[in-house]
């Protein structure tokens, strides 16, 4: 087989399996630790009756919620952005394949048609009487 159109996707694969363990072994377990202690809610200022200790409480859940929520959004995009890597890899090592099949068709293609262009060039000179030949 040919060699073809040859693309490097070890660079793909690598950021995709990177991405991967990095959101599933680092982020994932660190915001599900953060998630069980914010859980329960806003535990301070509980018995404190103050109008800015409750405002503060309340920016603070508010802050939280934001925050886990942009967590849990980047992980999701992670996963999507490592997902799409690992299929433009396998697409681009896919073409690759069906390049080189074509080129090999090709080559195979162009052997065949000058193989029967000499065959017809020789038959034709067998037709032709002896000492009669011209060159063309």
């Amino acid at each position: 087989m040919s060699d073809g159109i040859r693309v490097d996707t070890d660079g793909l694969n690598k950021f995709s399996e990177t991405v991967r363990d990095d959101t599933s072994r680092t982020l994932g377990p660190g915001y599900s630790d953060a998630r069980v202690s914010l859980g329960t809610g806003v535990r301070f200022g509980v018995n404190n009756a103050s109008g800015s200790v409750h405002a503060a409480k309340a920016r603070y859940a508010a802050s939280v919620e934001a925050s886990t929520a942009n967590v849990e959004e980047y992980m999701a995009a992670a996963r999507v952005l490592a997902d799409a890597a690992a299929k433009v890899a396998a697409a681009l090592d896919a073409s690759d394949s069906r390049s080189a099949e074509r080129t090999d068709w090709v080559t195979g293609a162009l052997a065949a048609a000058a193989r029967e262009a000499q065959e017809r060039r020789l038959a034709a000179e067998r037709r032709i009487a002896p000492g009669t030949a011209r060159a063309i």
